[in-house]
């Protein structure tokens, strides 16, 4: 009796602790062979699936909202992988700025003018600092992924930029010098977003005086709770061709990321465990529990008025038309 084969569904994201046991075979996709494609940055991914790669894909918070805006078929799962402030990932020289307001009139570096962390990094700015998107300047050291041909700012660029990836270090070199007044980067998402730690001032830390503009751990925690907005920086997407085509598929999905998230402490150091706990416990919440509760909802429109401010986007779109009917169950 012929064996029945099953639907291979391509899988584009990095490999990391919280998809892992999915990713090496420890949780199954129920009826479903998955292939997983891991080999590149998290740019290169968004920008491959804008291009039409892969079933499902890790993609740009930001980027799926503008990409939804034009009409693209894609729809989200409610599985949000990288999470938290960016106060920390706005880098200043010291001795060349006395306070956040003097920004203003000057150049800010970014990797990308539509990345999703520096959208909400823009937005901390303008809605903590008064520092509208139109008050400075941009310059951009990386490639886009997907916007808009006009913006309502002069951006200066690069050309050729630089491989996915790398981006970072021109834009210290140029906080050091005093040609930027600051610069908006990408990573250390999650409890080191909270609590300082991770990569990143280090890769920043590389020329003299650059270092992070804001580095209250307890005013950083006040603010979370006070705007009750917890940034989500990257979801889980899928053209929605294919959730037509399998309807089963996105209720599967979802379970089996829930499935791998529970057993993610097994890919984590004893540092990760310890300060993902200390992250929930600040939050009173689990932030990657995969559900669309009111914290969620709430950043997306957050996140997708910050678009439309920063000239990315001209609408803000409901909720229901950005994910898949089981994230509202």
């Amino acid at each position: 009796m012929a064996t029945t084969q099953k639907p291979r569904i391509t899988l584009g994201t990095p490999a990391e602790p919280r998809n892992r046991a999915l990713i090496d075979g420890l949780v199954q996709l129920d009826g479903y062979e998955l292939e997983h494609i891991g080999k590149y940055s998290p740019g290169e991914f968004h920008y491959r699936f804008v291009q039409g790669e892969y079933d499902v894909c890790e993609m740009s918070a930001a980027t799926f909202l503008r990409t939804k805006e034009k009409g693209r078929r894609f729809v989200a799962i409610p599985v949000f992988f990288q999470r938290g402030p960016r106060q920390r990932n706005i880098f200043y020289c010291e001795g060349k700025l006395k306070h956040p307001s003097e920004l203003k009139g000057k150049q800010i570096g970014c990797f990308r003018y539509g990345a999703t962390a520096v959208s909400w990094a823009r937005g901390f700015l303008l809605d903590e600092c008064g520092i509208k998107t139109t008050d400075v300047g941009w310059f951009v050291s990386g490639r886009e992924v997907f916007i808009p041909n006009e913006l309502p700012v002069k951006v200066e660029r690069i050309d050729p930029p630089p491989p996915f990836g790398q981006e970072k270090d021109q834009l210290a070199e140029l906080v050091s010098q005093g040609a930027l007044g600051a610069a908006l980067v990408p990573g250390d998402s999650g409890f080191r977003g909270i609590f300082g730690g991770g990569s990143v001032p280090a890769q920043m830390g590389k020329f003299p005086g650059v270092r992070p503009l804001f580095e209250d751990t307890e005013e950083i925690v006040r603010w979370v709770k006070r705007s009750g907005i917890y940034p989500i920086i990257h979801l889980m997407t899928m053209k929605e061709e294919t959730a037509e085509r399998y309807p089963d598929l996105p209720a599967k999905l979802i379970e089996a990321f829930r499935e791998s998230a529970r057993r993610a402490t097994k890919y984590m150091t004893a540092d990760e465990v310890a300060g993902y706990k200390k992250e929930r416990d600040v939050l009173g919440e689990d932030p990657y529990a995969y559900t669309l509760g009111e914290t969620e909802k709430r950043s997306m429109r957050s996140l997708n008025r910050y678009q439309i401010e920063q000239g990315l986007m001209k609408k803000e779109l409901p909720l229901e038309s950005l994910f898949v009917r089981e994230a509202f169950n």
